[in-house]
């Protein structure tokens, strides 16, 4: 990249202009950095206490926003019912495939008391949801329940 900085006069000020470029490069870095620090997905959510007795949301109702630290899941139905389930990483006590009728869920076993003890969010992209999870350090049992 190079980037030509001039000042009013039009002279060029070619240490400007590596400072610049240096910034440019800098910003680029951090942003991809950001962009891999976490996974956000849109797609349905179950959650209650076990899969027959619990409420459902089908996609585009509900989001999966994964770091390293914690799996954020929301829910938002229009105006009328928002939910939020924030789990840190040591609140997990298993993550696991189970199939649905359309799609496939995505389970998170936890440990969190105030929260149902099913939670459950559906996905369209399996693949790539259990690849975000593994690649920001979840351990991910590809065993499914039914």
């Amino acid at each position: 990249m190079n980037l030509l900085v001039t000042n009013d006069d039009g002279i060029d000020a070619p240490g400007l202009a590596a400072l610049a470029e240096v910034a440019a490069v800098w910003a680029a870095e951090r942003a991809d950095e950001w962009r891999m620090s976490e996974y956000v997905e849109t797609g349905g959510l179950r959650w209650g206490q076990a899969f027959g007795q619990a409420a459902n949301v089908s996609w585009p109702f509900a989001r999966i926003r994964v770091s390293r630290e914690r799996v954020h899941l929301t829910m938002k139905f229009w105006k009328i019912w928002n939910l939020t389930f924030d789990l840190e990483k040591s609140e997990l006590q298993a993550i696991r495939k189970r199939h649905g009728l359309f799609s496939v869920g995505v389970q998170f076993e936890h440990r969190k008391g105030d929260y149902p003890p099913f939670l459950l969010f559906w996905t369209f992209r399996e693949k790539t949801l259990f690849g975000e999870l593994r690649r920001l350090g979840y351990n991910v049992l590809d065993t499914s329940t039914t």
